[in-house]
């Protein structure tokens, strides 16, 4: 049984490399929906971005559908919030129920809010005086099972849209993971693979679609009525590939590091290296190094765990993301494990 488990994650994790690179085509900007691509909760992002092995609350949801059987205890709840690039902001919200024997489900909102933005045309390049909303949202619903001791399995399906204005797009998409803990080093060892946003394409429509056509050639400059055409575009199937380990964890203190690759059909091949180092299992530097990237480098954060203080699961994360040309990120999150 353990022997077709292993072979089993081995399967998942070739077949998904192969289909992404199945085919020698530049698909970059060809993906709707590209906040699938953010990571979310700040201890993750501190440590590179490096989370399909690494995470252990409930934000696995995003990273890894099968680490949600990583969470002790009866759940945990998780919020993170971040102010992304060009004014806009990154929420999530995520939930995580322990069954015992049954398994782990789980539900989660990702939610990307654009602001509001004043509308212009060619006629009016410096403003109509009108101002609209733009934001993305994907809504999952996830199961995860412990099948051994050592190997979990995970699988999401959600409902993504986009809005901008009156127009607005949507599908639905699937997640899958795998999770295993080795026996090397102590147990301290895990292989992680997942396979995020297979699914539907998405085609947009809406009344701002609707024109004043003028017929070329008509005498007396005839109108008409007609709709914009839309294509229909993937949204962003993302790969990930991850190992962690502890090199050290006792009573007093902690090391510990984490190696992911992470590949999409529209940007070439990633790396993600994170590690992490704690104190008394309340206090936690952190740091991480993103490889291949346009923008993104380096990151650094900082938590804190108050189990031993307060007797109660409560986690709070920071995270410093830099980004080139564009001013610093700064990710927090607020776990409550229970």
């Amino acid at each position: 049984m353990r022997l077709v488990q292993k072979l089993f994650t081995i399967f998942l994790v070739l077949v998904s490399f192969s289909l992404l690179k199945s085919q020698d085509v530049d698909y970059s900007g060809t993906s709707a929906i590209n906040m699938l691509k953010i990571g979310v909760g700040a201890r993750i992002a501190a440590m590179g971005d490096a989370g399909s092995a690494t995470v252990n609350d409930a934000t696995a949801l995003f990273w890894n559908p099968a680490a949600a059987c990583r969470v002790g205890g009866s759940g945990s709840i998780s919020v993170s919030s971040m102010g992304w690039l060009v004014d806009t902001r990154l929420s999530y919200l995520a939930a995580v129920l322990n069954l015992g024997g049954f398994g782990h489900i789980g539900l989660d909102v990702q939610y990307m809010d654009f602001g509001d933005i004043e509308e212009t045309t060619v006629y009016d390049q410096d403003g109509t005086g009108r101002f609209v909303s733009a934001n993305d949202l994907s809504v999952g619903f996830a199961y995860a099972r412990q099948l051994t001791e050592r190997f979990s399995f995970g699988v999401k399906v959600k409902y993504i849209g986009e809005k901008l204005a009156s127009v607005s797009a949507s599908a639905f998409g699937m997640d899958i993971g795998a999770d295993f803990q080795t026996s090397f080093f102590d147990n301290q060892f895990r292989i992680a693979a997942s396979l995020s946003n297979f699914g539907t394409k998405v085609q947009f429509s809406g009344h701002d679609l609707a024109v004043i056509y003028t017929i070329p050639g008509s005498p007396s400059g005839k109108q008409i009525p007609a709709d914009l055409t839309t294509h229909e575009w993937e949204i962003p199937l993302l790969f990930r590939f991850g190992v962690s380990n502890y090199f050290v964890n006792n009573e007093n203190f902690s090391a510990f590091a984490s190696y992911e690759v992470f590949d999409s059909r529209d940007f070439k091949v990633r790396h993600n290296i994170g590690a992490e180092f704690g104190y008394q299992h309340m206090f936690y530097l952190r740091g991480g190094y993103k490889f291949n990237y346009d923008l993104a480098s380096y990151s650094a954060g900082i938590g804190f765990d108050f189990t031993r203080l307060i007797g109660y699961g409560l986690v709070i994360d920071y995270a410093y993301l830099d980004f080139d040309v564009f001013e610093a990120l700064h990710q927090f999150s607020l776990s409550v494990n229970f």
